[in-house]
Formats: C-alpha cells, structure tokens, sequence
C-alpha cells in the first residue's frame, strides 16, 4: 500500500517532503466513496440571558471560569491567559437573546461582566437547544424574618464612633431608613441611566483610574440644598454610611472633629457578586434610594437646634464609609472593623485605628443633555483594596446644580455611545496537512494556526475589528504559504496589515510592524511560507467610518498554499481548504478527485477524502494548552486519533458525541 502511495508522488514532491505518508485508516466503520461528515467542531447556539439589571450590561461568554474568589474570599478576581469566546450588550432591562456560532462542546458556559451595577459571574446551562442564564431574584432569596434575625442590632459607628442619628429611624434587624426623600427636585429621578455612566469609570476587573481618585471634599461655592441617591454597592460588607461638613477655611484634623451624621446605617443592596443569594437576606437599602442631607449649625454642641436643608456657601460636604460596622452580617464577614473611608485628606483610619492619607474614594460630574443628568458620581473602596472603587457608589445633586465645584468632570454629548467597549476573542486554531491530494501521515501539525478576533463595538454596532493569524513551530519538509479569503464589509474597507514577530536577541521586546501582504481581491495571502517568519502573528484590521451591524462583520477563512510545486500548471497553486470549502480561482483543478482527495467540483464537493481523517480541520474554542500533544515534535507523525483517543467517537457519530475531545 505505502508504495503504491508513492509512485503517484512526483519527485519535486518526495524531495520536498521529509515525513513519509501512512497507509493507516484510523477509525474503524467510517469506508465510503467519500465521508460526508465535515468534521465542524461549531455550532450556532442561542442565547437567552437575563441580568435582572436596571441598564444595558456588556458580557462576554467563557468555557471555564475567567475570575476566582481573592484571598479573603470578598471579592473575585479575573484570572489571566483566559479568551473569551463571545462578547456582546444587553438591552437596556439587562436582557439579551440571539445566536452565536460558539464551540459545539460548549454544553456549560462561564457570563462574566465587569460591569459594577451587574452580578460578576453567571452559569449557563444548555437547556433544550438555548445557553440560559439568569441573575433574577428567586423566591428562596427573600429576606431574612426580623422574627429570625432577632432584631437588636445596632452600628460600631454609632456605638464607638459617635455617629449622628438625627436625620431619622431606621430598623433595627435590617438598617433600613424610614426617612427616604421623595420629592423630585434634589432626588436623582433618572439614577438607572447612571449605571452606564458609571461603568465608564469602574469596572470590577482594572484598577480605577487615578485621575477620578480623590481625597477632596465637595466645596460649596453657593448656598445649596443637597442630597444623594444610592446607585449600587458590591461588597461582602454590611457598612454604614455617613456625612460631615465644615467650613472649607478650616480643615479638620479627625473624624471625630466633624461629627459624622448615619445616611445608611447598611449599605449592604443585596447584590454582591458572589454570593447575591445570600447577601439579599442581609439587604440594608434598595438602589435608587434618595437621603436629603441636613445642616446642623451646632452639631458641634451635640444639639440639632437651627437644622435646615440649606448648607452655607464656603462649606465643604465629606462622606465616610465604615467597614462591616452593622450588626447584622452576611455569614463569615462577621467580624466589626476600625476601618473607616472618608473622602477628607488625613481623616480615613485603618483597622488599627491609625490615620492615613491614601486616597479611598472616586468622584466626577456627569452630564448628559439629552437624559437630562447632571450629577455628581462618588464611590468608595471599603476594607478590602481591589482597587476598583466600587464597593459603594452613590450620585449627590444639589440646588442649584452648580454648587459643587472642583471635580472632574465627564460629559457625554448628544448622540453619544455609552457602552463602546474593546474586547479580544478566541476563535480556535486551524490545522492542516500539506500533502494534498495525497494523504498524510494525519498528525495534523503540518500548519498550525491560531486565530483570534478583536473588535471595538457599542450598541451602534462595530467601530474597528481586526483577525490575528498566530502560527506555530512545525518540522514539515514543504514551503507552505499561509492566506485567508476575506468576507463581510471588511472586504471592500481600507484594511491595515501588520505583524508581530517572536523575541529574539535583537529584538527583546518586539511590537507590531507595518507589513504589506499580497492582494487579490477578496484573497489576502499572508506569506508565501510560514518558516521565514516562524511563530509571528499576522493582523489585518478593518476600521469604519460609522458602526457596522454584527451581521455585516468580517469573515476569515484561513488555507494554505503552495505555487513552486513542479507539476503544478502555471500561474496556479495547491490550497488546503477545510472539507467542503470552495477553494479560490488560482486553485490548480486537476488535483481534484486524485491519489486521496474524492473531490467533486461539478457536484460542489471540495476537499473531502475517503476515511476518517480531512486534510484540515478547524477546533473552536481550542488553545495552545489543549493542543500541545501536536506541537510537540515527539509526537509528529503520531495519528491525532492516538494522541486524542477520543477523536475516533467523534468521528464514527459524524460529531454527535465526545464534541469536547480535544479540550
């Protein structure tokens, strides 16, 4: 059998080819004329996602988890090295329906957001053909019975610090206030479109940035009436919240010198990522809630006679927020802590009680004409420092609205886009034998090629996108070039190429390079062969002069090439496409239907062959890590069969089972 392989070899061929070719079938039960299995590993999957959210929320799509619990279990963390395998924005109630070509195996699916006002982390479970996911409230999280909780409890701010209780009542099981502001003048009214705003600044995965940190109070350049609307909190923490005031001439040295009036006495919505179910029976106050603020000329005196709404001009407003100090908490958070934000400089204490200067809070101006929003947006980092800034966030207007000065501000014009996001994605890696028409040795390593896609989107469609070709070390004896065809709008945009080549002593800290491929209309050829720059990364990126729909995206489709072969007919070349795909109008024909290849370009049947291995296939979802056994040079010219023992279920079902079996 090898030898009757050989002699349809030319010598060109034999000379340029170092691995020999095998006789071996693989899978048994798979003998036809041609296999009509297309050896797909995705599938279009729906998606029904539900955030129970008050604002649109950008997620991405993962097939094992991207964060992990920190150290003290308060907060998650994104883990690094990990793709996501789709991204996209919810409408504005947080809900999201539609269909993605994702990985068949993905029976499991990882929803992570970074969003703050949304819960961090979903399961989705594949039920009845959709990938569903829902953050909505069950009736098993309702919360706790003050008859259970006992009631009694009280705050370390108002027990140890001395903090003011004169703006009203509130509970005693739950902290919640009974002297919520109504009225529509000082409460933000709109506060659910804020959650857009605010995610422009905070996000649960980066650091927030440092020029919205700040440890200055809000100065009051005219005499003004204030109050604030709760917008969100995502903590562990039962915290209290208060305000203080003094005049902007003389600064306090301590927390103690300002008298701290309770806002909140727990600030605990209910909707902390990692555990919402839990954290609702514990739920001190509702999103949305507005507390108008109150002047007490002698509170240094203790009294609140001449209390009015109105704070002078020349006085500066601080917040403090005091870690986990309500008495009711959520179950291993228990324990009260010293520690205490303010926004003042010098006046924040640590859990040993010890003044610092570090700055623990955020805060800006937003405005937006056309939602009628002029806010101020403030926030604190609690106890724990993951650095985002999240952990309470609240929005302050006063009357008149331009009382405060002296914050940054962020304005969003008519028109604007508030979700645009950024986002790289994990399309699979290609592989591909090169000895067509003839079969290989199927170890499947003879091109390797990863592909990945980014895309700047927001909810007028897509900005910019660009496709990554990574390839990969092999030992294969022939030159082969490495091209893909172009489709969707990107086809006929100005397209920027690039490349980034591996580190190397003369270049330690490589960048990407302008680069000028090969063009023929719709067909980008890459390289004429892959071994002159081994392990670079192609780009081609698209940019648009206004957003494209998502259904006008680009399309790639990656083959190999070769055009120095001797019997090739000239001006054409040999390309490997995947089973079933049309090759380009520079294909030589005459390979087709000859030695292994059962082709049939009449009846459309490109690229297929007999028995249970194609010459190319593409694995979704696949990384470096789960192809390793193939980029390893001990196992070239080992079967992908048996380094991936269940690649032969997959075949004989046509794909029906072991869909995950090279992850």
């Amino acid at each position: 059998m090898k030898k009757l392989i050989l002699t349809l070899l030319t010598p060109a061929l034999l000379a340029a080819c170092v691995k020999s070719t095998s006789d071996y079938e693989g899978p048994k039960g798979t003998e036809k004329a041609w296999n009509d299995f297309d050896f797909k590993t995705v599938a279009p999957t729906a998606l029904s996602l539900d955030y129970a959210a008050d604002a649109a929320v950008y997620f991405e799509i993962y097939d094992t988890p991207p964060v992990r619990e920190n150290a003290l279990g308060t907060a998650y963390e994104k883990i690094d090295g990990i793709e996501p395998l789709y991204a996209n924005i919810t409408d504005a109630e947080g809900h999201f329906s539609g269909t993605a070509e994702l990985p068949a195996y993905l029976d499991k699916a990882y929803v992570y957001t970074p969003n703050v006002h949304a819960q961090t982390l979903l399961t989705a479970e594949k039920e009845g053909g959709v990938l569903t996911a829902s953050a909505a409230e069950e009736p098993a999280a309702t919360a706790l019975s003050a008859t259970r909780a006992g009631g009694g409890y009280k705050s370390a701010a108002v027990t140890d610090d001395g903090w003011k209780t004169w703006l009203g009542t509130y509970d005693d099981t739950y902290g919640r206030i009974n002297y919520a502001y109504k009225g529509d003048e000082l409460r933000e009214k709109n506060w659910k479109q804020l959650f857009n705003a605010a995610n422009k600044v905070f996000d649960t995965s980066k650091a927030c940035p440092v020029e919205y940190r700040s440890s200055s109070d809000l100065y009051l350049e005219k005499d003004a009436e204030v109050a604030i609307t709760f917008l969100m909190s995502n903590t562990c923490w039962n915290c209290s919240m208060g305000y203080y005031y003094y005049d902007a001439s003389e600064h306090p040295a301590s927390l103690a010198d300002v008298h701290p009036v309770m806002i909140f006495p727990n600030t605990q919505d209910g909707q902390w990522s990692n555990d919402p179910k839990t954290a609702k029976k514990y739920k001190g106050v509702d999103r949305g809630t507005a507390v108008q603020l109150m002047f007490y000329p002698k509170i240094a005196e203790g009294s609140m006679e001449g209390a009015k709404t109105v704070f002078p001009k020349g006085y500066r407003i601080g917040f403090v927020l005091a870690t986990n100090a309500w008495g009711n908490r959520l179950p291993n958070f228990s324990g009260a802590r010293k520690y205490r934000a303010a926004t003042s400089d010098g006046l924040s204490v640590n859990d040993k009680g010890v003044a610092y200067k570090q700055p623990r809070t955020a805060v800006y101006r937003y405005t937006n004409a056309a939602l009628d929003l002029n806010s101020v947006i403030c926030s604190f980092e609690d106890y724990t420092t993951d650095q985002n800034f999240s952990d309470v966030i609240f929005t302050m207007k006063s009357n008149p609205v331009d009382a405060v000065v002296d914050i940054p501000s962020v304005e969003e014009k008519p028109g604007a886009e508030d979700t645009k996001k950024e986002v790289r994605l994990l399309k699979g890696i290609y592989a591909f034998e090169d000895l067509w028409p003839s079969q290989g040795d199927y170890d499947m390593n003879d091109v390797m090629v990863k592909l990945d896609y980014e895309k700047t989107f927001g909810d007028k469609g897509i900005y910019e996108e660009s496709y990554l070709f990574k390839t990969f070390n092999n030992i294969a004896g022939l030159e082969n070039g490495l091209a893909f065809t172009l489709g969707g709008d990107a086809a006929s945009a100005e397209l920027e190429f690039s490349i980034l080549r591996p580190a190397s002593k003369e270049n330690a800290t490589p960048a990407y390079e302008t680069y000028t491929p090969e063009r023929d209309g719709n067909v980008i050829l890459l390289t004429n062969n892959v071994k002159t720059d081994m392990g670079a990364t192609y780009k081609v990126t698209a940019k648009y002069a206004s957003p494209i729909a998502e259904t006008k995206a680009a399309v790639v489709k990656p083959f190999i090439y070769r055009t120095t072969d001797e019997d090739l007919t000239p001006g054409k070349r040999k390309e490997v496409h995947l089973p079933f795909e049309v090759p380009t109008g520079k294909v030589d024909g005459k390979f087709f239907g000859t030695s292994d290849d059962k082709s049939d370009p009449k009846a459309g049947r490109y690229y297929v062959r007999g028995n249970s291995y194609p010459f190319a296939f593409y694995l979704a979802g696949a990384t470096e890590i789960d192809l390793a056994k193939l980029l390893d040079p001990q196992n070239e010219k080992t079967h992908i069969d048996e380094l991936y023992p269940a690649y032969s279920g997959w075949v004989t079902s046509n794909g029906g089972n072991n869909t995950d079996w090279y992850k």
